[in-house]
């Protein structure tokens, strides 16, 4: 018997630990965590083997704290540096963590060891619950899928894949706690089971299960992605965190929380392909252009080999008290715009190089240490917002004697590459810039290469699977659209050691003098490069033949301001790389760096900040409540039937808990037959039914009674008979309160 007990046990640790591998690799990759596949497992297997033992013999619990504290007085007498280090250490990434989950903080890449562990803490605590104890499993499969499909629509790759990995284990987990029920009443009935028989069941469920998920992992995954604005929104205002999601793209609308031109105009996720404009307004904007005018809506900084994607950086809310922290040794350009979406509906506050000052009636707006604003919400078509953009002022001279970029992690944050870069693309970057001394004649080389030796189209055709998207265009085809030279050109600079960002969003150009309003089309939507130089910042660069050069803005004369405009703008928070994500500094994060910044129109928002914080602390309770009663309601169900007197007394504490919710208290001179007869009358109970349940408790607890299954079942029917007649006995509110809410 005790060999079978140990059998079961190590089957459900085994499917555990495939359910915890899959969603640790899930997790890796959302995060992009540096964290390879051998590390994973070990962490998995830990975790697992950890919670398991914990769960079966939760004395150790006690033994292990009593252990960690004895630990930590050690560490503090004999090893007292280590040891405040680590303390130190493990406030900052507390601190960290809230502000991350609310979106004030970036992901760090050297917390991501911690976050991993955190999560998976978590997640194999709550699964082992789930997993070891009576609960139905299909609540274990349910789990995966909501969590793999989350996965799915926040654009992890392979998350069909880990979700069939779930899938499978919790299947046969199901199967597995099905034949266990089976079992149980067989053996009651005193019907022998032999080991064929289990062997059959076993390899049938895995063949059938195995089988299924094989068909569905061959099918392909063509789910229409959400276009429902009311869950759009709710995910930015709850989960800021979360930078891109699988919602709608239609031919009338650009349509996505941050704009980018997969979505808006060209409506697909890889880079190359023809595309056509339809000539759709996608925006109306108001200002007096003095040159052409870079409308950024989306930067990226991480290159796949296929598309751009976004780093996770911190967003802040602006403050007007915040200074800017733009390049000092420049003079700048104010540029003044009015912009109305149209047929563009997206999070996004377009502007140019270094937003100043935004003015707009609706919800918060952030920025992060790209410069990209956006909203808690989505900008609706027809709502206008005003914004106020700095251009700095520099010639080819400055740039020129500019020194290089000393910061680690800007290099290596705009330096990145995936491997297999070709070499001959290496080989070409080296012969353009191998005589320049600077950054600036190595950046203008490369555009200048790109503008001379390629040819712009619209209908470039398709990158073919198997050749890199910039060999081929550099190297083959030579034609391409703004994507292909912007892309190559933001490449090639980083292969010269010069960070760089792609950058998306609209070119208008100037139609006159004076202050006019544009129709911005979905043909005028481009993509350009932007690189570091240093002291200077960031340069605007245009490696697309089509369009013209651009030339540093030399400083002519001082732009007065707008008196009227500056008296209802608000400064937005500028902030540098040092802000959150520089890895050199001590990470003195959260009380200085993150902070909530004044709405334009409201001027109580700490108070409503404080309003929404005491609100979410008190869903939280009650979500922590409604819990604790489901899991105290169905408490029966986490007793074990191996020890007979140990079930009896749980059930005697379970029914003395229900009626006590009812408000029968029990005295202390009252027996369990003389509380359950004075019970009886008034919750409509059987009598013969009472006296059944107790002399079966009294026969276990005062003689040598051993519970049967069908026994334990019949105590477990009676009890939920007691819970549904005090239920009809109380109101909605009593019993929901009493139960859920009141003394435990």
């Amino acid at each position: 018997m005790r060999r079978h007990a140990f059998i079961d046990r190590f089957f459900k640790i085994f499917l555990l630990f495939i359910m915890i591998l899959a969603l640790s690799m899930g997790i890796r990759d959302y995060f992009s965590m540096d964290i390879g596949f051998i590390d994973l497992l070990l962490y998995d297997l830990i975790l697992v083997v950890a919670t398991s033992l914990l769960y079966s013999f939760p004395q150790i619990f006690g033994w292990s704290i009593l252990a960690s504290a004895a630990a930590a007085v050690y560490m503090k007498y004999y090893h007292g540096q280590l040891f405040d280090k680590i303390l130190r250490e493990a406030l900052l990434f507390l601190q960290w963590l809230p502000a991350y989950i609310a979106g004030y903080a970036a992901y760090l890449e050297e917390y991501s060891i911690q976050l991993l562990i955190t999560i998976l803490v978590f997640s194999a605590g709550l699964m082992s619950v789930l997993v070891f104890s009576k609960i139905n499993k299909l609540v274990v499969t349910a789990i995966g899928i909501i969590v793999f499909s989350f996965f799915w629509f926040t654009y992890v790759e392979k998350a069909k894949l880990y979700l069939m990995i779930y899938f499978f284990s919790s299947l046969i987990l199901l199967s597995y706690s099905l034949w266990e029920k089976k079992r149980g009443e067989w053996s009651s009935r005193g019907v022998p089971i032999s080991l064929s028989f289990y062997s059959s069941w076993i390899v049938s469920a895995l063949l059938l299960i195995g089988f299924s998920i094989f068909f569905m992992l061959m099918l392909p995954l063509n789910i229409r992605p959400l276009r429902v604005t009311t869950i759009n929104n709710f995910m930015m205002q709850n989960f800021p965190f979360v930078e891109q999601w699988k919602n709608s793209s239609e031919e009338s609308y650009g349509y996505s929380f941050r704009f980018n031109l997969s979505n808006a105009v060209y409506n697909g996720k890889k880079l190359g392909g023809p595309i056509s404009f339809s000539g759709r307004c996608m925006l109306s904007l108001k200002s007096d252009l003095k040159s052409n005018l870079y409308l950024r809506g989306s930067v990226y900084d991480k290159y796949t080999g296929f598309n751009w994607n976004k780093s996770r950086k911190a967003s802040q809310l602006y403050d007007s008290d915040k200074s800017d922290d733009l390049p000092s040794k420049l003079k700048y350009r104010e540029v003044k715009i009015e912009i109305k979406p149209e047929r563009l509906i997206s999070s996004t506050f377009f502007s140019a190089l270094y937003p100043a000052g935004i003015r707009y009636d609706g919800d918060k707006v952030f920025v992060n240490q790209d410069f990209e604003l956006y909203g808690g919400e989505l900008i609706s078509s027809g709502t206008s917002y005003e914004i106020k953009s700095k251009i700095p002022l520099l010639s080819e001279k400055m740039l020129r004697s500019q020194s290089s970029y000393e910061d680690e992690g800007m290099m290596k944050q705009y330096l990145k590459l995936p491997q297999g870069i070709p070499s001959r693309v290496k080989k070409l970057v080296e012969e353009l810039t191998w005589d320049k001394n600077t950054n600036y004649d190595k950046a203008k080389a490369i555009a200048d290469y790109l503008r001379k030796n390629h040819t712009y189209t619209l209908k470039p055709g398709k990158v073919p699977e198997d050749n890199d998207f910039i060999d081929y265009f550099l190297f083959e085809k030579k034609e391409g659209y703004c994507t292909y030279f912007a892309t190559s050109m933001a490449v090639m600079l980083r292969l010269a050691g010069i960070p760089s960002r792609y950058v998306e969003g609209f070119l208008v150009k100037p139609e006159g003098q004076g202050t006019k309003t544009y129709d911005v089309l979905d043909s005028e939507a481009h993509a350009w490069v932007e690189a570091n130089l240093g002291e200077y910042g960031w340069i605007t660069f245009e490696p697309t033949p089509a369009y013209e050069e651009v030339k540093p803005e030399e400083l002519l004369e001082e732009d007065g301001t707008d008196d009227a405009f500056q008296s209802n703008i608000n400064d937005l928070t500028s902030f540098s790389q040092d802000a959150v994500n520089k890895p050199g500094r001590e990470k003195e994060l959260l009380e200085e760096d993150i902070y909530v910044g004044e709405d334009s129109k409201i001027k109580s928002n700490e108070k409503s900040t404080f309003i929404i914080i005491f609100i979410r602390i008190i869903l939280a309770f009650v979500l922590l409540r409604t819990f604790y009663g489901i899991i105290r309601i169905n408490m029966l169900k986490f007793i074990k039937l191996k020890d007979s007197k140990k079930f009896a007394e749980g059930y005697i504490k379970q029914v003395i808990w229900m009626l006590e919710r009812a408000n029968r208290k029990k005295r202390d001179s009252e027996t369990f037959r003389e509380f359950i007869n004075s019970a009886s009358a008034y919750f409509d109970l059987d009598k013969n039914s009472c006296e059944y349940i107790i002399s079966t408790i009294e026969g276990i607890i005062y003689g040598e009674k051993t519970i049967e299954y069908e026994e334990a079942n019949e105590l477990k029917r009676f009890a939920e008979r007691l819970r549904k007649n005090i239920k009809a006995k109380m109101s909605i509110m009593e019993y929901i309160w009493n139960f859920y809410f009141g003394k435990p």
